[in-house]
């Protein structure tokens, strides 16, 4: 897909000290902000970010998902964006319900649906497999289930407030295509199906600024502070990126 050579990405990895409000913010403003701002933007992601838990599905059981999800996606020629929304609203349901086993393309067509309803840089037709009434049935049993939290955190909303620092729309905007495709490849990848957002949202733009050659746009301060605040942050980083590398390559 990509030959683009890797190169190192360690001067990016440094400790720092911030300090921080405990306001909850749950996505990033749509206009430009100061470091400061963007830190503590991504400090309260953290905080308040859906901790994912393994203990009534299997890692396998969840790839296997993600990848029939996203033969969905691309079979309807929709979005990174609305696959990466659709896979989270999918996987917490999957933790919510007792009926693991029983998911079915109707409850995948029905996460992608939900999912084009919060995309934001994503344009998208209808999705024709089934009919509105089916549809709509399967969107209120899943609302109900997540007790109609379907919009929650996702790598999306880290790359789009480290973004806000990009004042170049067209460099904006490849920056994001392709550290979402990065992305889509880490969540439909065993190794990285129990990693955080902020991890997988910051490796893959690192790794984006390395394919686009253009590691300057994004101030390297945003990526200090979690390090600090995270012994595991660095060594999921270098995971994150070992991984990218070896699919890249293939």
């Amino acid at each position: 897909m990509i030959s683009t050579p890797i190169s190192c990405t360690s001067d990016y990895y440094s400790g720092s000290d911030f300090d921080y409000d405990d306001d909850v913010v749950k996505a990033a403003p749509q206009h430009h902000c100061s470091l400061n701002d963007t830190n503590i933007i991504l400090q309260t992601l953290i905080q308040n970010q859906y901790q994912q838990s393994s203990s009534n599905i299997s890692s396998t059981n969840k790839i296997q998902q993600s990848i029939q999800l996203l033969k969905l996606v691309q079979e309807y020629d929709l979005s990174n964006e609305i696959f990466i929304r659709a896979n989270a609203i999918l996987h917490k349901f999957l933790l919510s319900t007792k009926c693991v086993n029983n998911i079915d393309v109707s409850i995948l067509i029905a996460c992608l649906s939900l999912s084009t309803k919060l995309s934001q840089h994503s344009t998208h037709s209808s999705i024709p497999l089934f009919n509105s009434d089916s549809l709509i049935l399967n969107e209120n049993m899943i609302c109900n289930v997540l007790e109609w939290d379907i919009d929650m955190i996702t790598p999306i909303n880290y790359i789009e407030a480290m973004l806000l620092h990009v004042t170049d729309s067209s460099i904006r905007d490849r920056v994001r295509e392709l550290t979402y495709e990065l992305i889509v490849l880490c969540l439909t990848d065993v190794r990285c199906i129990d990693l955080s957002s902020d991890s997988l949202a910051m490796s893959c733009l690192l790794m984006t600024s390395e394919l686009l050659d253009c590691c300057e746009i994004i101030p390297k301060q945003i990526f200090l502070y979690i390090q600090d605040k995270n012994s595991l942050f660095e060594t999921s980083l270098i995971f994150i990126r070992q991984i990218l590398v070896n699919i890249l390559q293939k």
